[in-house]
């Protein structure tokens, strides 16, 4: 019995061990073995929106993974998702996270039916006629639309080479993929399938997108060099991509192949490529690139001289304006010296072109190229290329371009306007970097024109003007509003919106942002009258938020980050309290405000002034001006009869208006100075701290220039600092127009607008220009793009 309760013991010790290994597993390593094909999410709500809302993207996705989507929508996360497809079949997934109570909260699921299944942990559930199963393993999420993925996970059989691709990802990307070269929809995105011969290979692709289009880099690895095409290149230096300087402007595909020494590149083609075709022409060692396009080869070299005295089959055929023409003799050379890369036959012309050496079947179709590169028709030097060039390296072993036309053709659909699309591979020992570019071309609009974007309908009127968040995954800005539902909206720089939330009540002042993990991932913070949130990116709750409150928010939620080291500090008002907060919404001891007589009436706000730090705000007819602590860090003696304007700081003094339209300021010594600016009681202000902007009735004055707008009923100005440039906006809700003047009180060509909102400008993409936002009814959101 003793030696029986010894092995009782020992199994559930080490069955307890085996249970917190499994608490520790990340959810990434019970990607089964087989498969060929993962999709990591880093962003859910952006992800979700891109399998309707991305062409490219939309197109590669499998049918399942659109089904999968009504699962996405249900999970609450900001973890990282991975989505699994197996090599037998890319019908079947599986969907693997980190386990929360919060993820999937079945019950708050509409039009569902959940059962756990007999003799198993494993629950089937069925939402409108959707069915998968999904359990949980140690920590880990796991979903399947196939019973048997999940019966038949091995917490124990991890695949190493994906976990360890799987760490190499950016997590500040969108999403991620990774995946076998014979998972055709994916590897679309490589323009090629040359990469590899065995299809054993694995490809790791970090996304990022826009309405425009798509951006990703990553790596191809190589197990054995015997399995990996682009292996060709080892043991040689990429260089600058030339050709698209002789490329015809119209070209639909190029591709090009570059090296610093061709007799390498040769050899080890030799060795790759399943054919006894070598060269033993030296011409080609004269070269540094070689290209294929429609209907031509395409060499550049630093001596086209000597590529001319080397080339011995050759005879003069004519010439065109004063460019000599030969016949090449050997019209099949390139068939096999440069696959699988590139295949040309029939080269029977060939002409020199300033460092480029042009072959082509026929005399047309040379003197065509000639005729284009003569007059500057070619493809660098087109709208469409240079759109993307910023986003291409100038050195590459391998670029692959294609216009629409070659686009369509790769991805099976047609794609009209991505005129110009790139890929490119830099070859370095055991992986291969890959940069890729598929982006719709826009013509560029007339200079100093405003054109409409989009515009997005909420499902009810509109109840807070629009503003404007930082999107950290795109490094652009999203749009956020409120309908009178007290519903959230996010709507991407494009118009899609991402998420809706409704909220207990309407938000006072404006939306803030934080990095409470300072991990560069940004929430939202704000207050209505009886709750204190914290949003994640996808919208969700972040614990211990909200905070509740029987007593009313009275002043919009403020944030203050002394140090600018991100330990924030968030300010609620409640009537003439304040009470201070941490990001982990635990209350800060060491703040105490004490001087409670008057009610605050002004949003609290943080200004440095040299060293020290002051938190200023009105209360009653009293300018408060705090320390870190709450203390009086300055008393004002002098009372206020305090407008409905804020408090600015505004020439290193704290700023604002009285009632009788004049200009208070109160140094750092507590001395209060006035200014008559002959405003009337109904006047308002903004400020910079270097810049005064007032609007009385129809009196618009920026600095000390006036501009006398016609009679109406205006919004608060706007100053914006944006490309070191000052903008100031005012609608007229009356005639509906929105305007927008600089820092010299000059109106922006063609404004004023449509609009019946107050306006907020700001950079929204990453093109050039801004956008303005602003409302076209009471329902509908409008954004434009200034020129």
């Amino acid at each position: 019995m003793k030696r029986l309760g010894f092995f009782t013991i020992l199994f559930t010790l080490l069955w307890a061990c085996q249970k917190d290994y499994n608490k520790t597993k990340q959810p990434y390593k019970f990607i089964p073995q087989e498969s060929s094909a993962i999709i990591q999410i880093n962003e859910l709500n952006d992800f979700i929106s891109s399998i309707d809302n991305n062409e490219i993207l939309s197109s590669l996705y499998q049918k399942e993974l659109k089904n999968a989507s009504q699962i996405l929508n249900q999970l609450h996360t900001t973890e990282e998702i991975y989505i699994t497809f197996s090599d037998s079949t890319q019908t079947d997934y599986l969907i693997l996270t980190e386990n929360d109570s919060t993820l999937f909260v079945i019950d708050a699921v509409p039009n569902h039916i959940s059962e756990t299944l007999k003799d198993s942990k494993i629950n089937k559930t069925q939402i409108n006629d959707y069915t998968f199963y999904h359990t949980v393993l140690g920590n880990t999420f796991c979903g399947s639309n196939n019973l048997e993925l999940l019966k038949n996970l091995d917490p124990e059989n991890e695949n190493e080479e994906l976990s360890k691709l799987i760490e190499t990802t950016d997590r500040k990307s969108v999403a991620s993929i990774i995946f076998k070269s014979n998972t055709t929809n994916y590897s679309k995105l490589l323009f090629t399938s040359i990469g590899n011969k065995t299809h054993s290979n694995f490809t790791t692709l970090d996304l990022d997108y826009t309405d425009k289009g798509l951006n990703y880099n990553g790596i191809l690895t190589s197990k054995d060099s015997s399995t990996n095409y682009l292996d060709t290149f080892k043991n040689t230096i990429p260089q600058k991509i030339n050709t698209p300087s002789i490329a015809p402007l119209g070209t639909s595909s190029l591709i090009s192949i570059t090296y610093d020494d061709f007799s390498v590149f040769s050899r080890n083609s030799a060795v790759l490529v399943d054919s006894t075709a070598t060269s033993n022409k030296t011409f080609l060692n004269l070269t540094n690139e070689i290209a294929f396009i429609d209907n031509a080869l395409l060499l550049h070299s630093l001596d086209t001289n000597l590529i001319l005295e080397s080339i011995e089959d050759k005879s003069h055929a004519e010439s065109f304006r004063d460019i000599d023409i030969f016949e090449f003799n050997e019209p099949d050379f390139f068939e096999f010296n440069l696959k699988p890369f590139i295949s040309f036959k029939n080269a029977h012309y060939f002409s020199i072109f300033e460092d480029f050496i042009v072959f082509t079947s026929s005399l047309d179709d040379l003197k065509s190229i000639l005729t284009n590169a003569l007059n500057n028709n070619t493809l660098a030097n087109s709208d469409a290329f240079q759109s993307i060039n910023d986003d291409l390296s100038d050195e590459a072993s391998l670029f692959i371009f294609k216009d629409s036309k070659g686009l369509s053709q790769v991805l099976g659909k047609t794609m009209n306007g991505y005129n110009a699309n790139a890929v490119q591979f830099v070859t370095e020992d055991s992986y291969t970097h890959i940069n890729g570019v598929i982006q719709k071309f826009k013509k560029r609009a007339a200079s100093n024109s405003v054109t409409e974007t989009f515009t997005s309908p909420l499902e009810a009127m509109i109840l807070t003007a629009p503003q404007t968040v930082k999107n950290h995954v795109s490094k652009s800005h999203d749009v956020i509003v409120q309908d009178v539902n007290n519903v959230v909206y996010l709507i991407s720089s494009s118009g899609n919106i991402l998420w809706k939330k409704e909220l207990n009540g309407k938000i006072l002042g404006q939306i803030e942002q934080i990095d409470m993990y300072k991990n560069g991932r940004l929430q939202l913070a704000f207050a209505t009258p009886n709750r204190f949130y914290v949003l994640d990116r996808n919208g969700n709750d972040v614990s211990p938020f909200p905070l509740k409150f029987k007593d009313p928010i009275t002043q919009p939620l403020s944030v203050f980050d002394y140090d600018k080291r991100k330990d924030y500090r968030l300010l609620v008002t409640q009537g003439n309290n304040l009470i201070m907060y941490n990001a982990k919404g635990k209350t800060v001891s060491g703040f105490n405000y004490k001087n409670k007589d008057s009610d605050i009436t002004s949003q609290p706000k943080h200004f440095r002034i040299g060293t020290k730090d002051y938190i200023v705000f009105s209360a009653g007819e009293h300018l408060e001006v705090l320390n870190r602590q709450g203390s009086n860090r300055i008393n004002v003696k002098d009372k206020i009869q305090f407008s409905n304007n804020n408090i600015y700081l505004y020439q290193n003094k704290f700023t604002t208006t009285n009632t009788l339209g004049q200009l208070i300021q109160v140094d750092t010594q507590g001395k209060l100075s006035t200014k008559n600016l002959n405003l009337s009681d109904k006047h308002k202000i903004t400020t910079t701290s270097k810049t005064l902007v007032s609007l009385n009735e129809n009196r618009l004055i920026i600095k000390s220039r006036t501009i006398d707008l016609d009679y109406g009923d205006y919004t608060e100005p706007r100053i914006f600092y944006l490309n070191d440039k000052i903008y100031v906006t005012t609608t007229d809700l009356q005639s509906k127009k929105v305007y927008l003047f600089d820092s010299q009180a000059k109106s922006i060509p063609n404004f004023p607008v449509f609009g019946t909102s107050s306006a907020t400008l700001e950079k929204l993409d990453n093109d050039k220009g801004l956008e303005l936002i602003t409302q076209s009814d009471d329902k509908t959101i409008v954004v434009y793009k200034l020129h």
